[in-house]
């Protein structure tokens, strides 16, 4: 701004404007005439700076043959309302602006339609050209069935127009067709605009293509179906396999016990002792049948009932206390909770981890203790023992089919007992893991979700 544009400098008296601490003055020299007349300049009735004049002489303003404080008020006020209106200006530019960079992030990511209350499209966005494959001269003027795949009922679609034509937001997943004949599917949300009188006048449609997630959708949908389908015939392959096993066994079991009883005194003891070796192999297999046979049923579809732990765990240790006598042991529990579960399922889980413990001992009598802690949105379970422990480098197997660290000399069992507890806490949505040392002793982890 030129100040000279406002007031005619001579060399007696000298015009100066500050606005926000900008000082404007066409000879920073004239500065030095001495003498100084200022007004304040108002923007919305705040003061942001001044216009004034410098003089040489102390009786100019009185002299002058006009006004000079109201001529420099009447010249501040058009100053201030030239600021007001520049001030309006870039907060217009800028709310502009704004409103440019929204639109491009939208036209980035979403489909914009907007309709008037009848339905009719009064305008697309670039994206909704890309997905449906439409100009926007060919969209405009239409309404929404242009796209329409006939998927939907027409149930679906009057409840929709149901929905926004009381004011209402509908929001719910389309299945659309493009020009080309192809479908998408859009995450829909539709948002009246309203009159006065609470009326909808428009519409204004805002869509996000989720074609590639309905797929992997669909796609997961049959591999669930299908994963259903197949634990169901494997169980069901189990369940035969190990029925029609049952019965051989028996018989191999009693006919060696009937070679026994009649030929007892016409058998040396190297036969008595083959015929010991087949019937603990017949009562070790039915062992291994019995147990292959729990496994495969833990994933039976069965309804979760709440289960109090602490009740179950006293009837647990009463089937092993014949067990908890024999080697002394002392077991320990934590106040249980009341959790959701199979209540045969988690009995299973709690003996073979207490039995576990109680029979990978080491010299002196072994402790065993139950505790519990409560989570955010689980329970975890610690059942800890002070015997032998389990080296690290098998940690990671331990809980898979038929992995045994001993040899059925040193310790009894199938290797399927961990196996069966892991797969118990997964059916139950939760996670199971160990925490050993060696000669220290073990804790076994599982959780189970509120």
């Amino acid at each position: 701004m030129h100040v000279s544009m406002v007031w005619q400098p001579s060399d007696e008296v000298f015009p100066y404007l500050e606005i926000d601490d900008r000082f404007f003055i066409q000879d920073e020299a004239k500065g030095s005439l001495g003498n100084k007349l200022s007004v304040p300049v108002k923007v919305d009735g705040e003061t942001v700076g001044q216009l004034g004049i410098f003089y040489q002489h102390i009786e100019y303003p009185n002299k002058a043959d006009f006004n000079v404080p109201d001529f420099l008020n009447s010249v501040a006020q058009d100053i201030g309302a030239w600021l007001q209106r520049k001030k309006f200006r870039d907060m217009e530019f800028a709310c502009l602006n704004d409103i440019r960079m929204t639109e491009r992030a939208i036209n980035e990511h979403a489909i914009v339609a907007i309709t008037d209350s009848c339905g009719k499209i009064q305008y697309v966005n670039q994206k909704f050209c890309a997905v449906s494959k439409y100009s926007a001269d060919e969209l405009i003027g239409q309404d929404h069935r242009i796209i329409n795949s006939g998927y939907h009922t027409g149930d679906f679609f009057r409840n929709l127009w149901s929905t926004i034509s009381k004011g209402k937001i509908w929001k719910g997943e389309i299945r659309n067709r493009a020009k080309d004949g192809s479908f998408y599917w859009v995450d829909t949300t539709i948002i009246p605009f309203l009159d006065e009188n609470g009326s909808p006048y428009r519409y204004v449609a805002i869509r996000t293509e989720v074609t590639a997630h309905k797929k992997l959708e669909a796609k997961m949908e049959d591999q669930v179906a299908e994963l259903a389908r197949s634990n169901d015939e494997l169980e069901q392959f189990a369940y035969v396999v190990t029925h029609d096993l049952q019965e051989p066994l028996r018989a191999i079991t009693s006919f060696v016990q009937l070679l026994k009883k009649y030929c007892n005194d016409r058998l040396d003891e190297r036969a008595n002792d083959l015929i010991a070796h087949a019937v603990a192999g017949a009562n070790r297999m039915q062992m291994l049948i019995d147990d292959l046979l729990t496994y495969a049923q833990v994933n039976s579809s069965q309804a979760m009932v709440e289960v109090d732990c602490g009740q179950l765990l006293s009837n647990v240790l009463i089937d092993l206390s014949i067990v908890i006598d024999e080697c002394e042991a002392t077991v320990t529990h934590d106040k249980l909770p009341v959790v959701k579960g199979i209540p045969f399922q988690l009995i299973q889980l709690f003996t073979n981890l207490i039995n576990n413990a109680l029979k990978f001992k080491r010299v002196y009598p072994p402790k065993v203790h139950v505790g519990v802690k409560e989570n955010l949105d689980e329970w975890v379970f610690a059942i800890t023992d002070n015997g032998i422990g389990i080296e690290e480098q098998y940690l990671d197997r331990i809980f898979r089919v038929f992995q045994r660290l001993h040899s059925r000399k040193d310790y009894s069992g199938t290797g399927i007992g961990l196996a069966i507890c892991k797969k118990v806490v997964e059916h139950h949505g939760g996670r199971i893991w160990v925490e050993s040392e060696s000669n220290v002793g073990s804790s076994f982890y599982f959780s189970i979700p509120k």
